[in-house]
């Protein structure tokens, strides 16, 4: 049997950690997605992978490599999970695509190489309606 992942989770993310919580990953390698689910896993979200299991996704986390390609992926992120926040992942901390991410909608962004308890934080903030970004 597995712990339980809320037991575990640090102080401060216990009260908005979720036994049901999903969030559905796009346009992540599978290295990524282990990450990912490893941390997000240590709060007690899962996380998905296929579009066709993105029913009852609480939010979306869209790994886009340029930041041209933002907007097709906010797009593709909205068109399959609804209103769920969406979260845009990059590759390496850049301001102004980051600023840019924002702008057209993205509820946070993160870059690769920041601390992962950045991103739990931002992912627990949009599920539980907030916004916010590391």
């Amino acid at each position: 049997m597995r712990a339980d992942p809320c037991a575990a989770a640090p102080r401060g993310l216990k009260e908005d950690c979720s036994h049901t919580a999903r969030v559905l990953v796009l346009g992540a390698d599978g290295s990524l997605v282990s990450l990912l689910s490893d941390v997000l896993g240590e709060v007690g979200i899962a996380v998905l992978t296929e579009a066709a299991c993105a029913q009852g996704a609480g939010a979306a986390l869209v790994m886009v490599q340029r930041g041209d390609s933002i907007l097709d992926a906010l797009h593709c992120a909205r068109e399959t999970t609804g209103t769920a926040p969406v979260f845009i992942l990059v590759p390496f901390e850049d301001e102004r695509v980051m600023q840019h991410a924002l702008r057209l909608g993205a509820q946070g962004c993160f870059a690769l190489g920041q601390p992962m308890e950045d991103l739990r934080r931002m992912v627990l903030s949009g599920l539980s309606g907030t916004r916010g970004t590391p």
